[in-house]
């Protein structure tokens, strides 16, 4: 059997010589560059290759890490490319026929060489991207560099956005990876590991943590594993982990785990906090509204006074279904403070119909009475007579005697 030749990369770069066909890359780093004389064989057991110096080279599979096949126009460069002199037309011409065929790395050495041989020439300039730009040829790179611009992601950036941008990745690796860790532990919190699981839960303290015990709450059925991930927010304390207690103190469906939120946002009196369950009171869910009263009652803030004199009877549509032309149907939905009751007669005409309530919402008068220490019930006009009263009040003690 005929014996391999292992060829040393130092021998390798002279016997290639100036050809240019398929890139034979070796794992020991060198490359071949020729004519695969052996393309059919199966299996690959050797890369016999011709170089355009004439020599032949044959190489052990082993020793190539990668071939590169060169295009059929890459090809008939090499063959053609000493037809054109090295002057400004031989050059841009070449150029142009690289062009033409997609060969856009070699056009870009012809249109390189051509304004080395004449600096002015305004095609060639124009190929590489040049402008004139007061009297002087430049790049639009050129020009962003000098402005302080840098291309990154699609476009040219200032150092501070790019700054920006690199600090949301890393933002944004960190949430993900946070997001991993969490989703490992509540899968343990049902098997061996529970007791870990736990423990590390209740040393989350890391901002970055807050999208995934967000989305943990969001989906976890168990309300005493979603209470561990209240206190997690809790501990985080930044405003980001506040919104997302208040929205749990609305939206989560047990109450318990409401009125833990609650308990953890009492201490930090976040106006923020104050606004985000003023605007649960305008919501088209009764319960909601309620939930957002008990809520603003715990936080004590005088400020919702007026929001929540606003709610204390609120207008609801609910969708009713009708019996037969002529038939009269009691329908029933949430009644006041969001409890089940009747809201009225309606005469059938077939299909569906949409009825409006008017509610008057339980939770959202004890919160008015509880930041006020008066109680005019569900009389929204004698309550606004007493808040203008209180305000008058208010702005003459601030202007003093």
């Amino acid at each position: 059997m005929k014996a391999l030749l292992v060829v040393p990369a130092l021998l390798l770069a002279a016997l290639v010589g100036g050809a240019r066909a398929d890139t034979f890359v070796l794992h020991q780093g060198g490359q071949v560059e020729g004519e695969l004389l052996n393309p059919n064989q199966t299996p690959r057991e050797t890369y016999v290759v011709k170089t355009s110096a004439g020599a032949t080279v044959t190489l052990a599979r082993a020793q190539v890490k990668q071939v590169v096949r060169q295009r059929p126009a890459e090809a008939e460069y090499e063959r053609i490319r000493p037809r054109y002199p090295d002057t400004v037309e031989g050059q841009f011409q070449l150029a142009e026929w690289c062009r033409q065929r997609g060969l856009a790395a070699q056009r870009r050495v012809h249109l390189e060489r051509v304004i080395e041989l004449d600096p002015n020439h305004v095609e060639a300039r124009h190929g590489l991207g040049y402008s004139q730009v007061g009297g002087r040829w430049t790049t639009q790179k050129q020009a962003m560099d000098e402005q302080g611009l840098r291309w990154y992601k699609g476009r040219y950036r200032t150092k501070q956005e790019i700054e920006i941008l690199e600090e949301r990745q890393k933002q944004e690796a960190a949430e993900k990876e946070w997001a991993q860790k969490i989703d490992r532990w509540e899968s343990w919190l049902a098997g061996d590991k529970a007791r870990l699981a736990k423990e590390s839960i209740d040393e989350i303290t890391d901002p970055a943590a807050i999208k995934g015990l967000v989305q943990a709450m969001k989906s976890n059925a168990n309300p005493n594993v979603r209470l561990l991930f209240v206190a997690a927010l809790a501990r985080i304390g930044t405003p980001e982990a506040e919104k997302a207690l208040a929205f749990f103190a609305i939206e989560d469906p047990i109450e318990e785990v409401r009125l833990t939120c609650l308990d953890h946002l009492k201490a930090k009196k976040n106006p923020a906090v104050v606004d985000f369950f003023v605007g649960y009171l305008r919501s088209k869910d009764n319960r909601y509204v309620n939930r957002a009263g008990v809520a603003l009652g715990q936080l004590g803030d005088r400020s919702a006074v007026s929001p929540l004199i606003d709610a204390l009877v609120t207008a609801h549509k609910y969708k009713v279904q009708t019996r037969p032309a002529g038939q009269t149907t009691t329908t029933f939905g949430m009644g006041p403070g969001g409890s089940p009751g009747p809201m009225g007669l309606s005469v059938g005409g077939g299909g569906p119909k949409v009825v409006t309530e008017h509610v008057q919402n339980r939770a959202v008068l004890e919160a008015l009475t509880s930041l006020t220490g008066v109680n005019y019930g569900f009389d929204v006009r004698a309550w606004r007579s007493w808040y203008t009263l209180q305000r008058k009040r208010e702005a003459a003690d601030a202007r003093g005697p």
